[in-house]
């Protein structure tokens, strides 16, 4: 059997056509429209067209929160015009009734629990480090998501109960890879946006110690979020994902990062495993066609 499946991101919607071992048959991307509803729903229209006789139905992954209750886009993410709008409904009117929406991070997290880092774990938890911090928790096979669809969205936990106003002392903007970039450009005189993320690495790769420096705050602050979970929700391991997750150093920091804050507890307190997503940039393709499947296949 084939399926649609479509990640939408900022920038691009990434779709593929998907089996049931999860082959990706053929993928593409359009950009993704930032105006308006109807021109989101033709772009969805327009791609479902390519595959519709071909296709049992289609599996999306949308940033923001759809509410459990009121089956309405409550948190938008960067799509503002899906705020307050039953989008499952709208698109199954340009596609198919056949069509499931979860949200991105989610998506991750059931990839991973299904078929990557976190298979066969009790308990586990996803971040996905971008823009912000999304996440998923695991138990058993299932992502945990609450009474609203609010459950680990770990961009919202604070780090700063002083600071009170939107996103200011929030996980999900002290913990970005746009933070990460911003600090190691300051620490090696640089302006922000004459530098990407794969340059800023480039300079902690080869030593440098002002973005070492820059990389070991930036990480404390990840860290302490991870500590967070694991008090929380005591998972087996945590998987990092996102673009800056690729990098080896990341992960040999955070974990240093995290050692010294059990050092510095006064009793011996269980410590989590932090794994890199097995996963990447195709993630959300795979989650999505998994929360298909959980629906429509029983898997």
């Amino acid at each position: 059997m084939e399926y649609l499946v479509l990640d939408v991101g900022g920038s691009a919607i990434k779709y593929a056509l998907m089996n049931d071992e999860l082959e990706m048959l053929e993928k593409g991307k359009v950009p993704t429209p930032h105006d308006t509803l109807d021109n989101f729903k033709n772009a969805v229209h327009n791609i479902y067209n390519q595959y519709k006789e071909r296709v049992d139905g289609v599996a999306m992954s949308l940033p923001g929160l759809i509410n459990k209750h009121t089956k309405k886009v409550q948190v938008p993410g960067a799509l503002t015009y899906n705020l307050d709008v039953d989008i499952v409904k709208e698109l199954q009117a340009v596609t198919t009734s056949r069509l499931t929406i979860e949200n991105d991070a989610k998506c991750a997290a059931l990839c991973e629990v299904e078929h990557g880092s976190l298979k066969g774990t009790d308990v586990g938890a996803v971040c996905i480090i971008g823009s912000g911090i999304g996440g998923g928790i695991t138990i058993g096979d299932k992502v945990f998501t609450g009474t609203h669809g609010f459950a680990g969205e770990f961009s919202y936990l604070s780090d700063d109960w002083t600071k009170k106003e939107g996103f200011d002392g929030k996980w999900g903007y002290d913990g970005s890879a746009l933070k990460l970039v911003a600090m190691i450009a300051k620490a090696v005189g640089k302006e922000p946006k004459e530098i990407d993320g794969l340059q800023a690495f480039e300079y902690c790769n080869q030593g440098d110690e002002r973005a070492l420096s820059a990389l070991k705050a930036f990480c404390d602050t990840i860290a302490m979020g991870l500590f967070n979970i694991q008090a929380t929700v005591d998972p087996d391991k945590i998987a990092i994902g996102g673009g800056i997750s690729q990098q080896a150093i990341l992960h040999e920091y955070t974990q240093k990062s995290l050692d010294e804050l059990y050092e510095k507890m006064p009793i011996p307190i269980p410590q989590v495993q932090i794994v890199p997503c097995t996963y990447y940039n195709d993630s959300n393709l795979i989650g999505a066609l998994v929360n298909y499947q959980k629906i429509y296949n029983k898997k």
